[in-house]
């Protein structure tokens, strides 16, 4: 399944408007690139100032089953360009469309992401962000 933000209207505004408001949740974050190394620190912040803005619904069905992957480019000054793609695997739809609803939002609020190294822009311009429940 492949979402991206203008595609709201296919999850549902009252669905987004309910998973909005519930800001309960475990999660684990993982940012991840082809040209990132382990342990970057350009990666660690990004994934630490998303991870702050992930909450999922607590007690969704087969939620532990799901795996969110976002990929978005980055200009130097660390703002989105063009629009994320998100890729679901696992798990039933409708826990799926909530937590992919989740990580965009995780990552919308992040963004702009100002603390990233501008010496390491080629570490950072295009990342991936895993995105799986720590139950």
């Amino acid at each position: 399944m492949q979402l991206s933000t203008n595609h709201c209207p296919r999850i549902g505004l009252s669905l987004l408007v309910a998973f909005g408001m519930m800001l309960a949740g475990s999660a684990s974050v993982r940012a991840a690139s082809a040209t990132q190394q382990p342990g970057n620190s350009a990666g660690g912040r990004l994934r630490e100032d998303v991870a702050k803005n992930w909450n999922i619904p607590p007690g969704m069905e087969g939620a532990k089953d799901v795996r969110v992957r976002v990929h978005l480019r980055l200009s130097r000054s660390g703002k989105i360009v063009g629009e994320p793609k998100v890729t679901v695997t696992g798990g039933p739809k409708g826990t799926q469309q909530a937590m992919a609803a989740a990580a965009m939002r995780a990552v919308l609020r992040a963004a702009p992401f100002n603390n990233l190294p501008i010496d390491q822009y080629d570490d950072w311009k295009e990342v991936t962000i895993n995105f799986e429940p720590a139950i």
